[in-house]
């Protein structure tokens, strides 16, 4: 292994591409160490062929997210995988569905519920994410539309059962998409809604590094 402290060094598994300081609640588990929050404005200059994972904080700038297409797209269909929190309001990866507001006027309508199997949300109840500290709508207020095929459904929101969190291949890599507030936010929650950030770094982790 090179000592030379000018080498370049290997990235961790996972990065989390946050806007600026903003470290998008990246530590606090017992696998943080594979997660390094990373300036999404520095995303031209990383060399990502040892990485595994990218977790793409729910406020980052979807403009240039969208310029970047061609570098997601080349990361995912080589076999990385990308989970990406928030609204997707613009096309910056084949086949991402488009978030939708929910028309909601009570808590049966932000109510979550389980979709298909999924190993980030192992082990999770619907109803630890559905009220937060008594309150509904933390998790997810809509949903999204035009899924592209072969998509996964993992959780669903409201009276319509809408979906709210999906996973989809693309290439040899996967997306998720989490239609809602980052889940990162319920990593020291006093219930089984913990369990989803740490799984979901697991997830994103353990895809095989591009070659």
């Amino acid at each position: 292994m090179s000592t030379d402290p000018t080498a370049p060094q290997s990235l961790p598994p996972v990065l989390h591409l946050t806007m600026g300081s903003n470290a998008g609640m990246s530590g606090g588990t017992e696998v943080s160490d594979q997660v390094t929050p990373v300036d999404l404005y520095s995303l031209d200059e990383l060399d990502l062929s040892t990485v595994r994972g990218l977790l793409i904080n729910g406020n980052c700038d979807q403009i240039f997210l969208e310029r970047r297409r061609d570098l997601l797209t080349d990361f995912v269909t080589a076999g990385g995988r990308v989970a990406i929190m928030g609204h997707p309001l613009t096309d910056f990866l084949p086949g991402l569905g488009k978030w939708r507001k929910l028309q909601y006027f009570g808590p049966k309508d932000l109510a979550i519920v389980s979709g298909e199997a999924h190993p980030v949300w192992e082990g999770v109840d619907p109803a630890d994410v559905s009220f937060r500290r008594g309150v509904s709508g933390f998790y997810a207020r809509g949903y999204s539309d035009k899924l592209p095929e072969g998509a996964v459904v993992a959780n669903r929101i409201g009276r319509n059962a809408l979906p709210v969190d999906y996973v989809y291949p693309l290439g040899a890599g996967q997306v998720l998409v989490h239609g809602g507030l980052d889940v990162g936010v319920y990593q020291e929650d006093p219930n089984t809604s913990a369990r989803i950030f740490p799984q979901l770094l697991t997830w994103l982790a353990q895809q095989e590094a591009q070659v």
